[in-house]
């Protein structure tokens, strides 16, 4: 409340009109913000008129002006119930003229609905406020005045909060005193209801209902959505719901097959909705494009939170526990989804025929239901399986698109796969698949075939009959990089030319022939390679790498695993890169100096590459990359000198994380503005004091700083020691609430507060009297600093 009291009454010297939105997901607290904000200004007497409507999601636009109306003036009983449109707003804008007023418009859902409201707020230069609400965050953008800092996005509470919440609501307290009965099932409420404050006001509520009872009967599963306490939880995000396309709703229904508060490889989901067909083809883009701009519209409508990247530059997303459970319930409810979990492993009796089958449990009723004679698979699409106590038989499956078998760690049985001649997906990822059938060609529709982390040595030679299909192909896997284990691919990979993603290509185990061979896949987008020590140095080798790279035309992410000793400088010989590359990752590998080709790629949000001096060209190459969000920077070699990141540049950047054996890093005022995560990887570096690094403080939007040094061969060294207390006294002087991790061990650090920095949130109403029409309104800046979100394990926060 004190922050969004701060948007509205904050002019910046301007006394125009201005307006602020407040956007979150359903249930999130908005409208309850709005209004505590909107009561709070209007006792202080900021504003002359005031006025508080609703508009929801198929409102009569008229009925809300003449409510509008009726807020603003006392002689709306003489209002003639013919009045046109056009009447009522030239009425609002008369007593708006020449009034400093506030109107909150609460609940929006379409631009058209908020641009046929605008009109009737005049632009009276008084230093008027308007605060709007919406789930959307592409409105709440259309809403708001020009700058970022006029959007207000309504954050999930805390662990601790959440549970004074839930205390206070079910039993008039905030201590643990609650019933013993509850002591298990406490912990479980609070993490199914993820921070989302009506979730957890009717939890509170089932609670107080069933006090008196010695054992908690509702399940902490998707089934509480279900009970007659939560029908308002449901029809609130039931409108979200409904608000979306019908092929929006199809590929959200879908994201309900993933385990609840996992993270969803983005990859995967798009691959499996292709697979499924929920794609609609147009306007130019391919279908994993279209794919993706779907996921865009999703997470704009704060249905699905994306977690964007991580260190390795893979990009998640996440269902909220809350959304999660809905969606599992309505896909029960139509049919869409047949799903077990661990903690209901009970069959729903009433399936019959499955389209959809979705096994999250090891129990026994999983046999039952795979393997259930009364049980017709012949019709189901998708079967997705990460927990069960055995799998369908193959032979059941006549028409299955997916097959998703990740992370299962039974017995997998391939008998029978040559039958599924309509599948398109089919990951054994993670299993102990050993061998693949040679009939694995028979799968003329097969799309993505996916048997990473798997003891798979050799795919069969019957997959290049897949020409026509295949456009993923994914073995080996990172954890694989520099085992002996690899998975070697059939020659005259050529004929694979609809590929689209091909990894990991083991090139220690393949001929130079097969190096030539890739630069024939001119559809790939995405490929990973390992590189070794004695390639660096074959010059037929590195000359096919170069010419292939400069065949993939449509190439977007490059990774490039490299042995001990390896040499990349020959990559810095490419005359033509790919310019639609977004990632391009080297690990192990080194350069003399930032290739100067990175230059040009104008679409690189994801760098990770290792040089072995750096001067002015290389900053200047890194700092103007215009879509840059993630920078992985090794520098092997101790620094003589400060390397100062400036004040331009850097402009996109959200994580740095740079391995030197001396940080010796100095960030001037203003640099990195958009940086929230810095991380340092050093070791026993320079013997000078004033190596260390400097400026933490000029970072203005971080919230993380994590440092990694080796405990048993660092921890005593002095350079080691001075970097730590350097970064613990820049933290600890930090405007921002700094999260400290040091060697993955979060660190508490006392805040120091400033007199110039101190924010103690309160608005005093002297500030904010109504002043006579053509005053200057002068008012006191106050800082404040909003709480930060933590960020689960190395995912990045996402504005």
């Amino acid at each position: 409340m004190e922050e969004v009291t701060k948007m509205v009454i904050e002019s910046g010297g301007k006394a125009e009109l201005k307006t602020v939105s407040i956007v979150g997901m359903a249930g999130s607290g908005k409208t309850t913000l709005a209004n505590a904000v909107y009561m709070r200004l209007r006792e202080e007497n900021c504003f002359q008129c005031h006025a508080f409507v609703s508009v929801g999601q198929k409102p009569d636009l008229k009925k809300t002006r003449m409510h509008l109306l009726s807020m603003l003036d006392n002689v709306h009983q003489q209002l003639d119930g013919d009045i046109t449109t056009t009447g009522l707003i030239v009425r609002l804008r008369h007593i708006l003229e020449k009034k400093r007023y506030l109107i909150v418009v609460d609940d929006l859902w379409t631009k058209e609905h908020w641009q046929r409201i605008k009109c009737c707020f005049p632009e009276n230069s008084l230093g008027s406020r308007i605060v709007t609400t919406t789930r959307k965050a592409a409105l709440a953008a259309e809403c708001s005045s020009s700058s970022s800092d006029c959007i207000y996005n309504i954050g999930l509470l805390s662990e601790v909060d959440s549970k004074k919440l839930v205390l206070n609501g079910a039993f008039g307290c905030e201590h643990d005193d609650y019933p013993q009965h509850l002591e298990d099932v406490f912990p479980k409420i609070i993490k199914r209801c993820g921070g989302l404050p009506l979730a957890l006001v009717t939890l509170a509520s089932m609670l107080a209902d069933q006090y008196s009872n010695d054992k908690w009967d509702t399940p902490i599963g998707w089934r509480w959505l279900s009970h007659p306490d939560a029908e308002q939880m449901m029809q609130t995000i039931t409108l979200s719901y409904n608000n979306l396309p019908l092929h929006l709703k199809t590929c959200l229904l879908y994201l309900s097959t993933f385990p609840v508060n996992k993270k969803v490889d983005i990859d995967r989901l798009v691959r499996r909705w292709i697979a499924e067909e929920f794609i609609l083809m147009g306007h130019g883009a391919s279908v994993e494009e279209t794919a993706r701009i779907y996921l865009d519209e999703l997470i704009s409508v704060n249905m699905v939170q994306p977690l964007l990247l991580n260190k390795d530059g893979v990009m998640n997303c996440r269902l909220h526990p809350v959304i999660h459970d809905f969606l599992v319930c309505k896909s029960m409810d139509e049919s869409f989804m047949t799903m077990v979990d661990a903690e209901h492993k009970d069959v729903p009796s009433n399936v019959s025929t499955i389209r959809r089958l979705c096994l999250q449990s090891s129990s026994r009723q999983n046999q039952d239901l795979a393997r259930n004679g009364s049980t017709n698979l012949s019709r189901a699409r998708s079967i997705v399986i990460s927990q069960a106590s055995t799998t369908p038989h193959l032979t059941d499956l006549r028409v299955v698109r997916v097959l998703d078998l990740e992370g299962y760690d039974g017995i997998v049985c391939l008998d029978g796969l040559d039958k599924l001649l309509l599948l398109r997906y089919l990951s054994l990822r993670g299993t102990n698949v050993s061998e693949l059938p040679e009939t694995l060609g028979e799968l003329r529709c097969l799309q993505t075939l996916d048997v990473r982390s798997t003891k798979v040595k050799q795919l069969p030679r019957s997959i290049l009959r897949l020409q026509h299909t295949l456009m993923a192909l994914l073995v080996g896997g990172e954890e694989m990089v520099n085992s002996i284990e690899t998975t070697r691919m059939p020659n005259d990979i050529w004929q694979l030319r609809k590929l689209e993603n091909l990894a990991t290509v083991d090139l220690r185990v393949q001929h130079v022939n097969f190096v030539e061979d890739l630069g024939a896949l001119e559809s790939l987008r995405v490929i990973t390679i390992t590189w070794y020590f004695h390639q660096c140095s074959d010059g037929p080798h590195c000359k096919e790498l170069l010419s292939s790279i400069q065949k993939w035309r449509k190439l977007k992410s490059l990774t490039i695993h490299c042995g001990l000793g390896c040499s990349m400088e020959f990559l810095g010989f490419l005359s033509d890169p790919p310019q639609e590359l977004e990632k391009f990752k080297v690990t192990v590998g080194r350069f003399a100096y930032v290739p100067a080709w990175i230059n040009g790629l104008v679409s690189l949000y994801f760098l990770q590459i290792t040089i072995c001096k750096i001067g002015t060209d290389d900053l200047d190459i890194l700092r103007t990359l215009p879509k840059l969000q993630l920078l992985i920077l090794g520098l092997d070699f101790v620094p003589s000198e400060a390397i100062v990141i400036e004040t331009e540049g850097f402009s996109e950047l959200l994580t740095l994380s740079v391995n030197c054996p001396a940080p010796w890093l100095t960030f001037g005022t203003g640099a990195m503005p958009k940086l929230t995560h810095l991380q340092l990887e050093f070791c026993s570096g320079s013997a000078m004091q004033e190596s260390v690094p400097d400026g933490i403080g000029n970072l203005q939007s971080l919230t993380e700083v994590a440092l990694l040094y080796n405990q048993n061969w660092c921890a005593n060294s002095s350079s080691v020691i001075r970097t730590v207390d350097a970064v613990k006294r820049q933290v600890a002087k930090h405007r921002n609430q700094i999260n400290l991790v040091i060697n993955d061990a979060k660190v508490d650090v006392v805040q120091e507060v400033d007199e110039e920095t101190e924010s103690t949130v309160e608005i005093q109403s002297s500030i904010v009297q109504v002043q006579q029409v053509g005053e200057e309104v002068v008012r006191t800046t106050v800082e404040t600093w909003g709480e930060i979100e933590e960020v689960e394990g190395d995912n990045i926060n996402h504005a």
